[in-house]
């Protein structure tokens, strides 16, 4: 017969990183895939195709990227969208008046195509006014900076 080895005293002192590995993936997952997502994605759920005008000196307007903001877009050929719908700018202003009686944030955020009718766009702008909203703001892009000589 034989004898049982006697079992070893030393220890095992390596450092299992899966784990590690699987909590950075979430967290980077977590905090950049959602600055990935376009808001003016022209297949997003919320929004219309429009080619924004482009700006030198935009400021940030987080409150567009609400789930329940008030977006109005301007297509180039003059069609008018509250949100997913299309609308009429006669009715724009009842449609704005029933989603701030919901409790909707009473700023409206007007996505404007850069090619778009100076009029059509005066025409929803006084819709919206009528509607009882003086805070607007209108979505652009950012023209990108021109290279240091």
């Amino acid at each position: 017969m034989r004898q049982p080895q006697p079992k070893s005293a030393k220890l095992i002192s390596t450092i299992d990183v899966t784990g590690f590995a699987s909590v950075m993936l979430a967290l980077v997952a977590m905090f950049l895939l959602p600055a990935a997502v376009v808001i003016d994605s022209p297949t997003g759920a919320r929004s219309v195709a429009v080619d924004l005008a482009k700006v030198s000196n935009a400021t940030d307007m987080r409150g567009a990227r609400r789930e329940d903001a008030l977006l109005v877009a301007v297509q180039r050929d003059g069609h008018i969208w509250f949100d997913r719908d299309q609308i009429t700018a006669e009715s724009l202003a009842a449609a704005i008046r029933d989603r701030v009686s919901h409790g909707t944030e009473p700023k409206v955020y007007i996505r404007a195509d850069g090619r778009a009718k100076y009029g059509r766009v005066v025409e929803v702008l006084r819709s919206v006014r009528s509607a009882g909203i003086e805070n607007v703001g209108f979505l652009v892009n950012e023209r990108n900076a021109l290279p240091a000589r």
